[in-house]
């Protein structure tokens, strides 16, 4: 293995070995392996493995672990060994001070779209290109904001319980051609809500990091710059949060931003706990100000069974699941295969995350 210092993003040198780590225990089968090593001859493989019938996947990936960590207890060598020799690592979970574990990593898949546990874990551009996974699951959690926008304006919840109940009672819901749905962060996620919501007949704003005057997008009747987010909340009927998680967007629908919200409006987000003060948002909704509310993701996860959120009348919880992960994964390895096969060849991959941008180091 040649001794050369990493330099984030360096394609591997005429002859040069291709230390790949596999850290995402899904994608770490006798196949994934394969597959890795045929991309090219100069591939070595390796694995981040865990413990047997130990409990990872629900384990939120947002802030970095201690490694090894409590689902590897007795893998701690092997997992040594491969961080030590990684050039290139797939991953969700990350060790605290990655680079410390693994000083010659140069390029970091994310298995999801945000990367903000990489950048706790110490990743920064100078020392390593990172790439994610932006788009692969847009569709999925399209279809749920959608779903659970349905659920509460036919509804459905109401009706179930009446159902239950033996009880013939009427219960009219609201139409949704005409409404207005603000996306806050229009990226591919809320592009691809925008798109589903206007071909239910909904007028759809977005707000994005990147407005400048004049521009426009095909999923979107109008856009928005990131200081004109009141001006925007003020126009919608519900509001879709999709944006990344960053220092900047952290409590980004705060109590202000939600006082700007109609009263009776409905908020969904699916993006990061981070991005919603849970407390501005208990007080809205007990107070009314807010109609209904589905939450996928939260400040603190698991989600406390003492948490105030379980209990708030008209609110729609779910554990983290807004994406569909029947065929996530699978493309997920091929995303993660045609970059390889970019970065042997020195090519540019795709996914790759402006960290600048983002408000990252």
């Amino acid at each position: 293995m040649s001794a050369r210092a990493a330099e984030a993003g360096r394609p591997p040198a005429p002859g040069e070995r291709l230390a790949v780590c596999l850290g995402y225990p899904a994608l770490q089968s006798a196949a994934h392996q394969d597959a890795v090593r045929a991309i090219d001859p100069r591939i070595e493989v390796a694995t981040l493995p865990v413990d047997p019938d130990s409990v990872w996947i629900t384990v939120p990936p947002a802030q970095p672990h201690e490694e090894p960590p409590p689902w590897a207890q007795g893998q701690r060598d092997a997992r040594r060994r491969a961080l030590a020799e990684a050039e290139v690592l797939i991953a969700l979970h990350t060790p605290k001070d990655l680079l410390a574990h693994a000083p010659r990593l140069r390029w970091v898949q994310c298995v999801g779209a945000g990367v903000d546990q990489f950048v706790a874990a110490g990743v920064t551009r100078a020392r390593a290109l990172v790439t994610n996974a932006s788009g692969l699951s847009a569709t999925s959690m399209a279809e749920y904001v959608i779903g659970r926008l349905l659920q509460a304006w036919k509804r459905f919840p109401e009706q179930e319980r009446l159902q239950r109940a033996h009880r013939y009672v009427q219960t009219y819901g609201r139409t949704f051609q005409g409404s207005t749905i603000g996306i806050v962060g229009f990226g591919s996620i809320g592009a691809a809500v925008g798109a589903r919501a206007k071909a239910l007949g909904a007028r759809v704003l977005g707000q994005r990091r990147s407005y400048t005057p004049g521009m426009t997008h095909p999923a979107a009747d109008e856009l928005f710059g990131p200081d004109q987010l009141h001006e925007m909340l003020a126009r919608c009927d519900a509001v879709v949060i999709a944006a990344p998680a960053t220092d900047d967007t952290r409590h980004l629908i705060d109590a202000a931003a939600l006082a700007a919200m109609p009263k009776g409006s409905m908020l969904v987000n699916v993006a990061r706990g981070s991005l919603l003060d849970t407390d501005a948002f208990v007080a809205a909704m007990r107070s009314g100000h807010l109609g209904c509310a589905a939450l996928d993701v939260f400040e603190e996860e698991p989600l406390p069974a003492e948490s105030p959120l379980w209990d708030l009348e008209n609110a729609l919880l779910s554990a983290h699941s807004s994406v569909s992960t029947d065929r996530y994964m699978d493309d997920v390895f091929a995303l993660f295969c045609d970059n390889l096969g970019r970065f042997v060849r020195g090519e540019a991959l795709r996914n790759r995350v402006d960290m600048q941008a983002l408000g990252f180091g």
